[in-house]
């Protein structure tokens, strides 16, 4: 019997691997990719905040009254779950394979095995490299899953298959009810979406690409009725009828999507810290956003990055596909539209922080693809007729995607050249990880490659290892230590800018003398914080002096 069980398992095993091996063989290729990220030192600022309020929320602080960020909760938690940066990245790496995955899957609607590995191979450079820190455990990461899980779960609801299929039949309002599995779908796609925004707000944008495509739905329904029934009445009917079932449908995603969010809310309400969630997790999200002033070359540009012109411009940009969608392709439709509404999200503070893009990633690559294969099929569709090319489809699909295309690239390319987005180099940290694998070069000098302030950060994280205390201090912006000793910043920020960005220099002084930690860390780049060099005279001895920061011992007096 247990043979016979064995075997089964055996057979069931084999014929999984056998009909999921190319999905299995991306998951490798990811693994392989991201392989040099397990020897990375802590050299990450965003990375070592998320690590050291991971840190405090494991301690039973409150995130949000004990420890503060500006960002949405779930990012947090994911790295309280990481625990160190090692497990962060393998979280991080694991989010990535399912997204790769994910992606390939949806690529099946609209592109050939050939090109769904054109598309796939776009996406795993982009998502992956470190042109735009794709090797590090940034919200966008998480947000692409949570992103792509949704557009799976879209993909079984009667909208998505009507939008690959216009004659695939809506459901009407009644029948929506009855059909469980549909309510089902959709609803889990707002919820994934939820998810999303919990981990980062501008994945508001990529759950606005369902409405999009219930809109170009609905776009199709009109014309087709129009065209179907010379009768105004019928007409009328028809759209009514496809209107009203498109809402209640949609009505379902953004419920699952709201439920999410209440469930936010609901929790910190009982956590007692609903106040300080609204403020800092939600509220912030605005300040931050508008608090960034890059310049530009003439006032016209300027207007374009403003919350107003972007708006404009996306609005105009889905309109266009709007109009000529029955001249461009499922795919193009929904990675175009997509990628403008990612584009928004990735510029909302107009910051030149190249992880920031990695959202625009997954659109681009189906709109790369879907112009490659508009070539291809122009290529294989013209022959040459004495000296004369004849081309043996309708010219005006490819020339409008290609001219589409051309129209949201350049848009995606003129933005990271205004906003001087500068990527990290790739071949020299791949060659990096290659020479310190192979010994040619020493950890040491591996780790300094990656920031200056590192050869101080691990000589101070040694002293800070006889140091029995939970929490310090760090005047600076330098989480990154936070992060590496494994200690909890006293106060409620682990960063200066943030301490002077909420005017919180008292409160500060006030939890330093409160905690009275057994070590002060002073950055020699940061402008002294109020009362503290008073404070450390009185109380404290310099232990350490190093390059970069001061190490402060509380002196036994």
């Amino acid at each position: 019997m247990l043979r016979k069980k064995l075997w089964t398992a055996f057979r069931k095993l084999d014929i999984f691997l056998d009909v999921h091996a190319f999905e299995l063989l991306l998951v490798l290729i990811v693994l392989f990719v991201r392989l040099p990220t397990i020897a990375e030192p802590y050299w990450y600022g965003d990375e070592a905040i998320y690590l050291t309020i991971g840190n405090s929320l494991r301690a039973g602080e409150r995130l949000y009254v004990d420890i503060i960020d500006h960002k949405t909760p779930l990012i947090y938690y994911i790295a309280q779950l990481g625990n160190t940066q090692f497990g962060f990245r393998m979280i991080a790496t694991a989010a990535i394979a399912v997204s790769t995955v994910a992606f390939f899957m949806l690529t099946r609607d609209f592109f050939r095995p050939k090109m769904r590995i054109i598309a796939v191979t776009i996406f795993i450079l982009y998502t992956n490299l470190p042109r735009f820190e794709g090797n590090i455990p940034n919200g966008e990461t998480f947000v692409m899953t949570f992103v792509l899980l949704a557009l799976l779960a879209f993909r079984k609801t009667k909208v998505y298959q009507t939008f690959l299929d216009s004659s695939v039949s809506m459901p009407s309002r009644t029948s929506i009810a009855t059909s469980s599995m549909n309510t089902v779908w959709l609803f889990v796609t707002g919820a994934l979406m939820g998810l999303a925004t919990l981990t980062k707000v501008p994945a508001v944008f990529d759950f606005a690409i369902v409405f999009v495509v219930a809109w170009f739905v609905f776009i199709e329904v009109l014309i087709t009725a129009r065209q179907k029934h010379a009768r105004m009445n019928s007409t009328v009917s028809v759209v009514k009828s496809v209107t009203l079932s498109l809402l209640v449908q949609m009505g379902i995603v953004f419920c699952g999507w709201v439920v999410v969010i209440l469930g936010s809310v609901v929790y910190y309400f009982f956590r007692g810290s609903l106040k300080e969630y609204i403020d800092y997790g939600l509220l912030y999200n605005f300040r931050y956003a508008g608090s960034w002033k890059p310049q530009f070359s003439s006032e016209f540009i300027a207007f374009f990055f403003t919350l107003k012109g972007k708006f404009l411009l996306l609005g105009a940009w889905i309109l266009g596909l709007s109009f000529f969608k029955r001249s461009l392709s499922p795919g193009f439709l929904l990675g175009g539209a997509w990628l403008g509404l990612a584009l928004v999200a990735a510029t909302l503070s107009n910051r030149p922080y190249p992880h920031y893009f990695l959202q625009v990633f997954p659109a681009l690559a189906l709109v790369i693809t879907a112009l490659l294969w508009v070539v291809i099929m122009c290529i294989h569709r013209c022959r040459d007729q004495k000296g004369v090319v004849v081309c043996d489809l309708d010219a005006a699909k490819p020339v409008v995607e290609a001219l589409g295309s051309f129209v949201i690239i350049s848009a995606l390319v003129a933005t990271i050249s205004f906003l001087h987005v500068t990527p990290y180099p790739t071949v020299k940290y791949y060659d990096l990880f290659f020479k310190l694998s192979t010994k040619q070069i020493s950890w040491p000098e591996y780790r300094d490659q990656f920031n200056s302030v590192l050869n101080d950060n691990y000589k101070v994280a040694q002293l800070l290892e006889r140091s029995p205390d939970l929490e310090m201090f760090i005047w600076g912006n330098n989480p990154i230590l936070y992060a590496l000793r494994g200690k909890n910043p006293v106060g409620r920020f682990t960063v200066a800018f943030h301490i002077d960005d909420f005017n919180a220099y008292g409160e500060t002084i006030t939890a330093i003398e409160e905690k009275k930690p057994t070590y002060v860390v002073v950055m020699k780049d940061q402008t002294p914080l109020p009362g503290l060099s008073e404070y450390l005279t009185a109380h404290y001895i310099p232990n350490s002096d190093y390059q970069t920061m001061t190490v402060w011992k509380r002196s036994i007096r």
